[in-house]
């Protein structure tokens, strides 16, 4: 996908927001330009196992993606869950502009959200919640989920 970013002295994309890379912490400046969206990142799981955002993700004991275009088919990210706490499809990360945005599919018992220096979260059935670097999500039966700007 094609957005307005700034590009650092060592090619990185980055949102025009920001002042420096978030890869190499180079200073950002010059024009804004349009250019190919890079990952926004990596999620690590509590099982050992991680992905990279390079597209919308749907984590559940049993993902399934409910609308699909052909240009944006979400990875489909399988949890355990012993107790049946994480629902088929539980969350979805979605990538919007330069953003990682965390949305709750509406499940029984719900999703939390624990960022450095808040108290933790409860996220509102499809409400959507802009994620920071270091963010986890507690999606129930002991899987957790830790988000990382840098891929």
């Amino acid at each position: 996908m094609a957005l307005p970013g700034l590009v650092c002295a060592n090619g990185h994309a980055n949102s025009p927001e920001r002042l420096a890379c978030r890869l190499c912490a180079a200073p950002l400046s010059g024009p804004t330009r349009t250019v190919a969206r890079p990952p926004l990142g990596a999620v690590a799981v509590s099982t050992g196992e991680g992905f990279v955002l390079d597209r919308t993700a749907v984590i559940g004991r049993r993902p399934r993606a409910s609308r699909v275009s052909g240009s944006d088919v979400p990875q489909l990210i399988t949890v355990p869950s012993p107790q049946q706490d994480i629902s088929r499809s539980h969350l979805e990360l979605r990538l919007e502009g330069w953003h990682v945005v965390a949305l709750d599919l509406g499940t029984t018992n719900g999703t939390t959200l624990h960022r450095e220096g808040y108290e933790p979260l409860r996220l509102r059935p499809r409400e959507g919640v802009v994620l920071h670097d270091g963010d986890l999500l507690d999606l129930g039966d002991e899987v957790h989920l830790t988000y990382g700007e840098k891929s």
